[in-house]
């Protein structure tokens, strides 16, 4: 077998999850997890609200017929099974920076260390394969499970946007978070699998 000099599969492997193009069976697993208001609170900055099969299969259909998002579903690398999603999205070609939402969801596979192996698989794409210059994210002040998560994948923290998400009675902020291209490169120190953080 002949080895290529550049990634094939593993680029969308990471250590214990992989990404993948989500397909039909996906769409009521992921609508069920809008249901979870805790934690779409935790995720979403404006009113949540439980979502629909139909609703999530069209708006999945939008993303895969367009060219502004592109929706990734996280399945373990021992058994297939679906944990998650993640989107990478707010793609600006011309400056080469992008962003990009993740959700776990069932509550049982979170705190496992999926998301941050689905993060930096992600972070591996949109270095090596849409060649960005710095990713982005946006995280609800009071997500310090997310934060620790975000910083142990290599994100810095950029800025806060204050009194920014409203939650029964009280506002709160979000914190801005961002990886440049040479700092992931410092991370991963031209081998193919990060250094761990400590």
């Amino acid at each position: 077998m002949t080895t290529l000099p550049f990634l094939g599969n593993e680029l969308l492997e990471g250590e214990r999850v992989r990404l993948a193009l989500p397909h039909e069976n996906d769409i009521e697993p992921i609508a069920l997890w809008s249901h979870d208001m805790g934690q779409q609170r935790m995720l979403r900055r404006g009113m949540v609200y439980p979502g629909t099969v139909e609703g999530m299969r069209g708006w999945m259909t939008e993303m895969l017929n367009g060219d502004k998002d592109y929706p990734f579903a996280i399945r373990a690398q021992d058994d297939d099974r679906l944990i998650g999603m993640l989107v990478i999205k707010d793609i600006f070609w011309q400056a080469r920076h992008c962003s990009f939402f993740i959700s776990i969801g069932d509550a049982a596979e979170r705190g496992q260390g999926y998301g941050t192996d689905a993060v930096r698989t992600m972070l591996k794409y949109a270095f090596m394969e849409m060649n960005m210059h710095c990713v982005r994210l946006e995280v609800m002040g009071y997500n310090t499970g997310a934060i620790r998560s975000y910083e142990k994948a290599g994100f810095h923290k950029d800025g806060t946007l204050r009194a920014f998400v409203y939650r029964d009675g009280v506002y709160y902020d979000i914190e801005t978070m961002s990886i440049l291209r040479n700092e992931w490169e410092q991370l991963y120190n031209g081998s193919r699998t990060p250094i761990e953080k400590n």
